[in-house]
């Protein structure tokens, strides 16, 4: 007999009726749970920034609590400054150490060079250090990877004319190890620059005075000259810092900080800091930090960034910016935050099945058995199949979990991972105690499987008709290895009924079924239709899409008889670390069948495999233009892009470009790997 299961509708509806009605009693903001971490180093900063030359000077007076007997202690510092002054002797290491960058904006652990030193400490000051250093701090922010949408240029730290951005990459300050940190940092400017503004996270301290009492994972000091909003609400000020003066835009995105604040403080605690403030960046980025977020100035005037990644950003000062990741046994927030930000509010209009589904498409596209890895292993993305692991799979584990528990004790179990771990680290096994305990159910199993096992399912289904009206349902799991721990939901549709019938099916061996009633009624059979299980999609869930393409692991481009030079440099590009080649469509006669192909070009004589593949979709091709969703595209003054199944392998696809001016190339050229979810596209 099958379990009855509950629609992902139901799930959403009950899940936002839990939002509505919560009302809990939390700790006070800044209490920090009991613990037996070490206690954190706090530094004591004093800064002149002279922005237009380059240059930083620093004294930071170290006090450092669990080391108080040493007699020498260890640390980097960036090896672009010079220490000029130190409270004890010091000796310089050989060698230039990697200096780990792990953190919630670190994109692929991106750090400056470090110099090591030992500090010899007289007796007198033992646990305590002064340093005064100074020097030049100055690295191009650059783009580190242009195959997934939220490749933003990164920098290991940058003090110039635009503005100032210092993290635990740049090692500006001395860096002790995997130590949490307190702090009081006050910032001076040159006269060149004396109407700048210093921010960093945590609370007012003067003016261009900020600290911490709580501990955090680092120290950042941003600066510009910017124009400061600022509005009151309950216990935070709500602020924004704009590098063009714009009252509009700021109240826009103050009044919006307030509408998410007042969201998930009732769902998930009160919010951790004093303020949260929305900070200007001079080049794209979209970071979120403790009590601020560093959006760059074009992205902050996208009118869907409010509705989209702003609360994602805010959300992160509960995930990652107050409840820090063990990085050592994987980065679970990303992921949580996703959840609960970007994949809640499609949730909330009926669509949160959709936003799953592309998920596990960006999976299917962009991860290769040799680009696989386990979550345990995600700290950062750096590409585009470290974002579908660490940000899609790890929603997926979020979204299983809570199934598995059901809405109440999801949310209580968040609310208690937030209370008890506000400010500390906590390990994915951390996780997995605290909810098993919250339950009275052993999910050791559960997260085992979905956190140190690389991979994912692949499910498949055939009916077959057994004795007295019965259909027998047998699942498989197709994947190579051991068989996966699933509940699989399953809807069978029946004639005459308006709605199916769902189940849960536990499914644990490669090859297993069920029973169920009236096999001649019985119309279709399908296997989690809300895409609720991390899975392997079937290529037939999917339509063919960019990102099929740019996650291939091998390539060709076949080139038109016209304009070579020019798509020859849009295949050097588009190939860059895959197994490409370029072929000429006029010396060959037949598409390559083991790799999927760009045809390039209108005048390419293998554009009509393209438009015979993507004919039962609707498109249709004419002298002029194509059809797309019932509307003409003209070729005149456009860039047109289509994708379709190849059609001698439906596991790969056949992308046509067609470019009217090649004028246009180096904007297809940096725009295209931004679409991988659509199948067509023009400009």
């Amino acid at each position: 007999m099958l379990n009855p299961g509950f629609s992902s509708l139901l799930r959403t509806l009950q899940f936002v009726l839990l939002v509505a009605a919560s009302n809990w009693t939390l700790a006070q903001p800044g209490e920090p749970a009991p613990s037996q971490d070490p206690p954190p180093i706090h530094h004591s900063i004093k800064v002149l920034l002279d922005p237009l030359a380059r240059q930083i000077s620093v004294e930071d007076t170290i006090s450092l609590p669990d080391r108080a007997t040493a007699a020498e202690i260890s640390f980097e510092l960036n090896s672009s400054l010079t220490i000029s002054n130190n409270s004890g002797n010091l000796q310089t290491l050989q060698g230039d150490p990697a200096s780990p960058n792990v953190g919630i904006n670190a994109a692929g652990g991106l750090a400056a060079p470090t110099t090591q030193y030992i500090l010899n400490l007289p007796a007198r000051n033992r646990g305590q250090a002064v340093l005064i250093y100074s020097g030049s701090i100055y690295d191009i922010a650059e783009q580190s990877s242009a195959e997934y949408a939220q490749s933003f240029s990164e920098t290991a730290g940058i003090i110039g004319e635009q503005g100032v951005y210092l993290n635990q990459g740049s090692v500006w300050l001395p860096d002790f190890g995997n130590d949490l940190v307190t702090f009081d940092l006050a910032v001076e400017f040159a006269d060149s620059a004396s109407t700048w503004t210093a921010v960093s996270q945590g609370d007012r301290n003067g003016q261009n005075g900020w600290s911490s009492s709580v501990p955090m994972e680092e120290v950042y000091l941003i600066a510009a000259n910017f124009t400061e909003y600022s509005q009151q609400t309950d216990e935070v000020e709500v602020l924004a810092y704009l590098r063009t003066p714009d009252p509009n835009l700021a109240t826009k995105y103050m009044d919006a900080t307030q509408r998410y604040l007042q969201l998930y403080e009732p769902l998930l605690g009160d919010y951790p800091y004093s303020k949260f403030a929305l900070i200007e960046n001079f080049w794209e980025t979209g970071y979120g930090m403790p009590s601020f977020t560093l959006l760059g100035e074009q992205v902050i005037r996208f009118p869907f960034i409010l509705e989209s990644s702003y609360p994602h950003e805010i959300l992160h000062n509960w995930w990652g910016n107050s409840v820090y990741p063990d990085y050592a046994s994987g980065n679970w927030s990303e992921g949580l935050t996703a959840y609960l930000a970007d994949h809640l509010f499609r949730e909330m209009d009926g669509l949160g099945h959709e936003y799953r589904k592309e998920m596990l498409a960006r999976y299917k596209n962009y991860v290769a058995d040799g680009t696989d890895f386990p979550l345990a292993e995600f700290t950062s993305r750096n590409s585009a199949a470290s974002q579908a692991v660490g940000y899609g799979k790890t929603l997926m584990l979020w979204h299983m979990l809570r199934i598995e528990l059901g809405d109440e004790l999801f949310l209580e179990g968040l609310r208690s991972l937030y209370q008890d771990y506000k400010y500390r680290r906590v390990s994915y096994n951390d996780i997995a105690l605290l909810f098993s305990e919250l339950s009275g159910t052993d999910l050791t199993a559960f997260f085992e499987q979905w956190v140190n096992r690389t991979g994912a399912p692949e499910l498949s289904v055939a009916v077959e008709e057994a004795n007295g009206n019965q259909a027998r349902i047998l699942f498989a799991q197709t994947q190579f290895g051991d068989p996966f721990s699933l509940k699989v939901p399953v809807a069978l549709y029946y004639e005459d009924e308006a709605e199916p019938q769902i189940y849960d099916i536990d499914l644990s061996q490669k090859l297993e079924g069920v029973m169920a009633d009236d096999y001649q009624g019985l119309q279709a059979v399908l296997v989690d239709p809300f895409f609720d299980v991390f899975r392997q999609l079937d290529r037939e869930e999917t339509p063919p899409t960019i990102g099929e393409l740019f996650g291939a692991s091998q390539i060709a481009f076949i080139l038109p008889p016209t304009e070579r030079q020019h798509w020859a440099q849009m295949a050097e590009s588009f190939g860059q670390g895959v197994d490409f080649e370029i072929l000429f469509a006029d010396e060959i006669d037949t598409l390559p069948t083991d790799k999927s192909v760009w045809i390039l070009g209108r005048d390419n004589p293998f554009a009509d495999v393209v438009s015979t593949a993507v004919g039962l979709y609707g498109v249709e091709y004419s002298d002029t233009g194509v059809v797309l969703a019932g509307s003409e595209v003209v070729y005149a003054d456009r860039s047109s892009v289509i994708i379709g199944r190849h059609p001698e392998d439906s596991e790969l696809a056949a992308g046509w470009i067609h470019i009217d001016d090649m004028i246009a190339m180096p904007g297809m050229i940096e725009k295209l790997p931004h679409y991988g979810k659509y199948s067509y596209l023009s400009f």
